[in-house]
């Protein structure tokens, strides 16, 4: 499916950008009260459920966030292409607004499972779902990664703020906050219109032309003759009258579209086994006695990725993909690798005591922003831009389902690996900078740069096509370098 050139509106879609991406914040608040709120759960004279639970017990409020988040990726797309991302996105949100309400209104550890399971399956889905949302409303490709990075920003401030409510404000009023947030969400989501391209796909032409005018701010009926908003209605046409004849616009080869999706499958995978998840939530283990307090090590962390998603939405757009991609992946890696020598040699490098308290959080710090900075953001951005646009949001939301599936395991698996491995957290830092290794060392050889290319230039400098446009090879599908995830 070919989407057509996009434009105006920006205001319009920046808020309905912010409101959906108020279901990622949440994400990030639940994720960032959790280490301390599992200290609560365990303490006898301060837990606000009826018993105390054991360590065993709370080690699951991670886990099953990640295993249901794991359901609502895996399903997510196909919801989207059926009933449409703001009705998926919708959905998300209720589910949010019943986690906080396990948590405010639960007396019992399975209470607490529930929250993070509804919060697992709507966080899930909003991964997934938002920036296919974003990218078919948004006015220009460029602004579609634009508002993409700006996820990034989100979810990372939501686990900064959900770590100073969780370790500095009392444990009912973090709660309220929760349900808050998510019922702002709830309240006013509706009222944004659909994605036109929904409308598309359906061949529902007229709910179209609203949500169209909708997004590019035509309010008055002599606004509905703007060139550009007819340009774009014309594109609209045109694309479903080549739908109904089953032609496409710009064809690819089998092969180019079985290499993009074997790398882009794997760019989504090592982006989330890149560590960050599993650094935060075990930061106390990892950093140990060094660094500050347990409260200031989780602070500092979580703003050191704060920073660098910050600085990826004001310069990452502006910059190569493939260039940033790569460096951030190799510099991520290097830190964590820096960070595993150390534990493992640093008792014989005499450093001195400064070095022996501070340098690990300021290597996992440097980790993180990086992290943030190119490598999480761009794994979206990028596979975007390479595959045909339904393929891609299928093949996101099985990989996603994927990642999450694999950062369950690893976040289960991680006291038991400790005790019995000796040089165990040293394990999970290598793997984590394998991912990362692995990113950086075929983003440059396998993945196009894609930035202000056309579908064309991207696939012949790939091989896949030659100066005429035309596919090579005798087998050829219909498809486009997909403007949207």
């Amino acid at each position: 499916m070919c989407l057509p050139k996009r434009v105006g509106g920006p205001a319009i879609q920046s808020v309905a950008t912010a409101l959906g991406n108020i279901l990622c914040f949440n994400f990030g608040l639940m994720f960032g009260i959790t280490p301390a709120h599992m200290t609560l759960y365990e303490s006898e004279e301060r837990t606000p459920l009826n018993q105390a639970t054991d360590p065993a017990g709370t080690a699951w409020l991670t886990g099953y966030l990640f295993l249901s988040a794991a359901l609502g990726a895996l399903v997510s797309g196909f919801l989207a292409l059926k009933i449409g991302p703001k009705s998926v996105l919708l959905c998300s949100g209720l589910l949010q607004i019943s986690g906080w309400a396990c948590i405010h209104f639960g007396y019992d550890i399975v209470h607490i499972y529930a929250s993070r399971l509804f919060a697992g399956v709507a966080s899930g889905a909003a991964f997934v779902v938002l920036p296919i949302f974003i990218n078919e409303i948004a006015e220009s490709r460029e602004k579609a990664a634009r508002l993409t990075f700006t996820i990034e920003l989100w979810r990372t401030l939501g686990i900064l703020i959900g770590f100073v409510l969780g370790f500095y404000v009392p444990y009912a009023f973090v709660n309220i906050v929760g349900c808050a947030v998510s019922f702002v969400f709830t309240m006013t989501f509706p009222f944004v219109q659909e994605s036109p391209h929904y409308y598309l796909r359906k061949n529902n032409m007229a709910s179209l032309e609203k949500s169209l005018r909708w997004y590019r701010g035509i309010r008055d009926i002599d606004d509905r003759e703007k060139p550009e908003y007819l340009s774009e209605l014309n594109e609209f046409h045109a694309e479903l009258r080549s739908r109904d004849k089953n032609v496409g616009s710009t064809p690819m080869s089998h092969g180019y579209i079985i290499r993009l999706t074997f790398v882009s499958f794997l760019l989504t995978v090592c982006a989330k086994l890149s560590g960050v998840f599993v650094e935060l939530n075990y930061a106390a283990d990892f950093l140990g006695r060094t660094g500050y307090s347990t409260e200031t090590n989780y602070v500092v962390l979580a703003s050191a990725q704060c920073a660098g998603a910050l600085l990826a939405r004001l310069v990452g757009p502006r910059l190569p993909r493939k260039l940033l991609l790569c460096l951030s992946s190799l510099f991520a890696a290097a830190a964590v690798i820096a960070l595993a020598l150390f534990k493992a040699y640093g008792h014989l490098w005499l450093l001195g005591n400064w070095a022996d308290r501070y340098l690990p959080i300021i290597l996992l710090a440097i980790q993180l922003a990086l992290v943030s900075f190119g490598l999480y953001p761009l794994a979206a951005v990028v596979s975007s831009e390479v595959l045909p646009t339904k393929l891609h949001d299928l093949l996101y939301s099985l990989a996603s389902a994927v990642s999450w599936l694999l950062l369950f395991g690893m976040i289960e698996a991680f006291n038991a690996v400790k005790a019995t491995i000796a040089p165990g957290l040293l394990l999970y830092l290598w793997v984590f900078a394998g991912a990362s290794i692995f990113v950086g060392l075929i983003s440059l050889p396998l993945l196009p740069e894609t930035r202000n290319r056309r579908p064309s230039a991207v696939q012949r400098e790939l091989g896949y096509v030659d100066d005429g446009g035309v596919a090579k090879g005798s087998a050829v599908t219909n498809g486009h370098i997909a403007t949207h995830i």
